[in-house]
């Protein structure tokens, strides 16, 4: 398991590059690009945002009126609204980067 708070520069890259993978998907319910990666587990206040968390791969592609809406509504309210399991899709999602980045070495 990795320790967040003290992870080596090589880590902190790979951290980003999930990130700046997730920006790459379409919005999971609507199907559009030029999404906001939203976080399912909250990252907190207080927390220096630039450091690798855990909480970095929890995150989804919603386009920012759908991200907005998350914040609004709740999670719960949010997956009966679009019949959708977003700690499901956060996992598939990983699997996926998870699957292409160990096939790329």
């Amino acid at each position: 398991m990795i320790k967040w708070s003290s992870c080596s520069p090589k880590q902190s890259k790979r951290k980003l590059n999930y990130k700046e993978y997730v920006r790459t998907l379409p919005c999971l319910i609507c199907g559009r690009g030029g999404v906001d990666p939203a976080h399912l587990k909250a990252v907190g206040a207080g927390r220096k945002r630039e450091l690798p968390k855990w909480e970095d791969f929890t995150i989804i592609p919603l386009s920012h009126e759908y991200h907005q809406e998350l914040h609004y509504i709740g999670m719960t309210k949010f997956e009966k609204k679009y019949q959708i399991n977003l700690y499901k899709e956060a996992l598939t999602i990983l699997a996926k980067w998870i699957f292409n980045e160990t096939n790329k070495n």
